[in-house]
């Protein structure tokens, strides 16, 4: 007599062929863009990760955008060298990367629930969802990296306010593409089927 009532929510929770694919695919573009590494006397070295994971939330939604930054965590996790530096192992999410790692999960997921159901991502929209991202990940990056590089204001200011320019850099190439995927006809999941009316 319920049947029908629970098997809608639960076939809306599970990930399709497509979407389980793409999230595998932008886990290995993450893996990929931490082999793009500079390193910095901070511990925390430059990357391409940021552009990626806040990418994944705006091409994929929310869940498979966070979907994608798991499998690339347990890739790294399981001891692939796929973390900035070709490292890899559980010991890198108590190192001074460590919350950054946990925050490309977060940003995925918030860049994605702010545009998802948009029918486009507008410059304003996007632009919050990247920030909100960026923020996603500093939070936990500087909480983490104050344990190895105290105290917490320390943390911020060579976790966070250092990469801060360079970053909102990738942000703002991470909208360009999805915008510009968007414009090449690339549906996002979630998105508002057109209308027909121009923004």
């Amino acid at each position: 007599m319920n049947q029908s009532h629970s098997s809608g929510p639960r076939s809306r929770r599970r990930f399709t062929t497509r979407e389980i694919a793409m999230a595998g695919l932008f886990a290995a573009l993450t893996a990929v863009g931490a082999l793009i590494t500079i390193p910095m006397p901070t511990g925390v070295p430059f990357t391409l990760q940021v552009m990626v994971s806040l990418l994944s939330g705006v091409v994929l939604g929310s869940r498979a955008g966070a979907l994608s930054q798991l499998i690339y965590l347990v890739m790294g996790g399981v001891g692939l060298p796929v973390f900035a530096g070709r490292s890899g192992g559980l010991q890198e999410f108590v190192g001074p990367t460590g919350g950054y790692l946990i925050g490309f999960v977060l940003a995925a997921w918030i860049v994605g629930r702010l545009t998802e159901r948009a029918q486009r991502v507008s410059l304003w929209r996007g632009v919050t969802a990247m920030l909100a991202g960026l923020l996603a990940i500093y939070i936990p990056g500087a909480l983490i990296l104050s344990i190895h590089l105290s105290p917490l204001q320390r943390a911020i200011y060579y976790g966070v306010v250092v990469y801060l320019p360079v970053d909102l850099l990738k942000a703002v190439a991470a909208l360009l593409i999805a915008r510009g995927l968007e414009a090449r006809g690339i549906a996002r999941p979630g998105a508002r089927p057109s209308t027909g009316t121009v923004h």
